[in-house]
């Protein structure tokens, strides 16, 4: 009987093909349907929309934003912007800092960021949702959650979103809202922002020294105080700002805070012509900053150090500034941070009159502006670039 056997085995392979078959087309048509994994990058968390008619005081669109970032546990590959690094990065695109009806194409571009977290908190019969999308470069999700409180539905959506970004993150691990208070929870503080964004100089002074007096611990409403004495060239004032705010800050152990503290005394050291104490609080705020992996703060830094050796002629060691000032800015794949310092070597190397060098370095800055939208550093690269096309020429 073996053409039976044969039979029998021509039938079983024929099954098989047509499960494997079977199977194969739902796996095709599974595939589309299912949302791509978010891919590993720098992560902008909007303002969050409050239409929510509470009359608690300790909420705003920054507090929000800043207590949705601080509860996010989303591991190294994608690093966070914080709330006033975004805020001034929404500046440069709006007029309207507090909108959500930004491009959220031309915010990424300009940014850097690989994802865009939107949201708005409503609320109805003593509840509140909170709806969310994730923005990435070419795919868009989006979520809701319901909680009983304001607070609540934040934790809840950042356990959400660090689950999809961090599947290995235990969520016994999570931290609980009440842990973190936000320093932008206080009005005066919010007003003070706001008025600051709108150009209103004075008036901002007037609410953070008000602030400042009633909640000496508000690190935040010390550091904008002294950002603008350092832009008014208040410095005898600047140094009574910064010594309280830097004691305050080792007393709360905050190293973020020490880090941009000392990032603004180096600045104030380095304009009234006092170059190697800024060099030395330079060195201690990267220490702070490496700390809490504030890369963004780093390059900042390492920018200004470059500035300073250049300025005093140790040419080698601007070089080796300049150079990791965009190593840390490529590491938040922060297109303003590696344009500018791009552009600062190539004007090192045009004093030293490495022409080529220079050129190559504008050149790798131009791209970035054309292609990430920097309007605001169109008109100063381009300038560069034709000085250095001058010099070439005339060589």
């Amino acid at each position: 009987m073996p053409p039976a056997r044969s039979s029998n085995k021509n039938k079983y392979i024929a099954a098989v093909l047509l499960l494997l078959l079977i199977s194969m087309s739902a796996y095709a048509y599974l595939m589309p349907t299912k949302a791509p994994a978010i891919e590993t990058g720098t992560i902008l968390v909007l303002p969050v929309q409050l239409a929510t008619g509470s009359t608690d005081s300790q909420w705003n669109p920054y507090a929000a934003m800043d207590v949705l970032i601080n509860q996010l546990n989303v591991g190294v590959s994608y690093p966070l912007l914080q709330t006033e690094d975004i805020i001034n990065i929404i500046s440069l695109i709006s007029n309207d800092h507090l909108s959500q009806a930004v491009d959220i194409k031309q915010l990424m571009a300009v940014s850097g960021a690989g994802l865009v977290i939107e949201s708005r908190i409503t609320s109805a019969n003593n509840q509140y949702q909170l709806a969310f999308t994730l923005h990435q470069q070419h795919h868009t999700e989006a979520g809701v959650v319901n909680a009983s409180s304001i607070e609540q539905a934040i934790l809840a959506t950042s356990s959400l979103i660090t689950q999809q970004l961090n599947p290995q993150h235990n969520p016994q691990h999570n931290k609980t809202a009440t842990q973190y208070h936000s320093r932008y929870s206080t009005p005066l503080l919010f007003s003070a922002m706001t008025q600051l964004q709108l150009g209103d100089t004075k008036a901002a002074e007037q609410h953070l020294s008000k602030l400042i007096h009633s909640t000496p611990d508000n690190l935040v409403a010390m550091r904008l105080l002294a950002s603008i004495q350092l832009q008014q060239h208040q410095y005898e004032q600047l140094n009574t700002t910064l010594i309280a705010a830097i004691d305050q800050a080792t007393h709360q152990q905050d190293e973020r805070e020490l880090a941009r503290l000392r990032l603004l005394l180096a600045q104030s050291y380095t304009e009234t012509d006092r170059i190697e104490q800024a060099l030395g609080v330079l060195t201690i705020a990267k220490t702070n900053a490496a700390k809490v992996k504030d890369w963004l703060t780093l390059g900042y830094i390492s920018q200004l150090a470059g500035m300073i050796n250049q300025r005093i002629g140790r040419n080698d060691k601007a070089r080796e500034q300049f150079k990791k000032a965009i190593e840390y800015h490529q590491m938040m794949n922060y297109p303003i941070g590696q344009t500018q310092a791009l552009n600062e070597l190539a004007e090192l190397e045009v004093i030293e009159f490495n022409y080529p060098q220079a050129y190559r370095y504008i050149n790798r800055s131009y791209e970035q502006v054309a292609h990430r939208g920097l309007d605001n550093l169109e008109k100063s690269t381009f300038k560069i670039m034709t000085k250095i096309e001058n010099k070439m020429q005339h060589r």
